[in-house]
């Protein structure tokens, strides 16, 4: 996070994070700290197990594991813990990508909204990178965040988000706390994993409707921001595309990331995010007659928001041509 001293951000202007410029290049040391940084975060997983394997070879590879696994003794609070955010390791991460980002209407700091971000693509980096600019984009914002369950049962993995304000994406952990700020979400979570296209943008968004209804049911007074982040679709390939079925049962991502060099590490590829105006969202029981009529309602305005955002903002990150298909 940047201090910003709570000044709002110019609207309908591209930012380049860290007061950097388009044309910036990255130094070869920031270049060295975020590969090798970022490919002990997004290889985790992979790491997890060779560990595992080691283990049955090598008593160190025993106590580090063991060591490792330990942590899961220690309970994930959402903190929001800004001097983590501020780590300089993330700006590596920023520089890596040239992450930059625009929000085309000013949003009050004392209402509470829920951001709903696509594409989360093989792997939400871009997602990732935003959080540790919260304060920057939107300053005096609380912003937490809900995750898939089965991240908070990984060591390392867990903390590092929580840290970062994230909660298991359950209705009850929703709700609670929406009562402490604002939320966002990553709708297409583990499906849109296996939905990698040459040619055009697939995101999941038609059937999911869990977070309108919450924020019908709570009757959120900022309403719901539709946010998109080009380029994410782009750091990472899945493989193999056959376990989708079974992942999504198991709320659990099956395969491994390819990127760099055949390699979990992520392609430097430009990262764009864009925040649209909020969607408005009426306050109505859940046993009111009407409620699942405006849920219908609100989503359908989400749905057709989100569509103009990004055919908006296509052209100027040399997507013209790459349609988006909401799914």
């Amino acid at each position: 996070m940047i201090d910003t001293g709570g000044e709002p951000q110019p609207i309908n202007t591209r930012i380049y994070s860290d007061g950097r410029s388009k044309d910036y290049k990255q130094g070869w040391i920031s270049w060295i700290v975020a590969i090798v940084s970022m490919t002990i975060y997004t290889g985790w997983m992979h790491i997890l197990i060779g560990l595992t394997i080691g283990c049955f070879f090598s008593r160190t590879c025993l106590l580090v594991y063991l060591a490792i696994m330990s942590t899961l003794l220690l309970p994930p609070k959402p903190v929001l813990w800004t001097a983590f955010c501020q780590n300089p390791v993330f700006r590596t991460w920023r520089e890596y990508f040239n992450f930059s980002y625009l929000n085309e209407t000013l949003l009050d700091s004392k209402k509470t909204y829920i951001f709903v971000e696509f594409p989360h693509g093989v792997y939400p980096m871009s997602e990732l990178i935003a959080g540790t600019l919260c304060q920057a984009i939107w300053p005096s914002f609380n912003i937490f965040s809900v995750a898939a369950s089965s991240v908070f049962s990984i060591p390392f993995w867990r903390h590092f988000i929580a840290w970062m304000g994230s909660v298991p994406a359950t209705r009850g952990n929703f709700k609670r706390i929406l009562k402490k700020g604002s939320v966002a979400v990553v709708v297409g979570g583990i499906a849109e994993m296996y939905m990698q296209h040459p040619r055009k943008e697939r995101i999941i968004l038609k059937d999911r409707k869990g977070f309108v209804r919450i924020a019908v049911e709570e009757g959120i007074d900022g309403g719901i921001v539709p946010v998109y982040h080009f380029g994410n679709t782009s750091v990472f390939d899945f493989f193999p595309q056959s376990l989708q079925r079974t992942s999504r049962k198991l709320r659990s991502a099956l395969g491994f990331l390819v990127g760099r060099w055949g390699l979990p590490v992520p392609r430097q590829t430009e990262l764009y995010m864009v925040s649209g105006p909020p969607v408005p969202v009426p306050q109505l029981p859940r046993d009111h007659p009407d409620f699942d009529a405006t849920v219908d309602r609100v989503h359908g305005e989400v749905v057709a928001r989100l569509q103009e955002l990004y055919d908006r903002h296509k052209g100027s990150f040399g997507w013209a041509g790459r349609p988006l298909s909401i799914e």
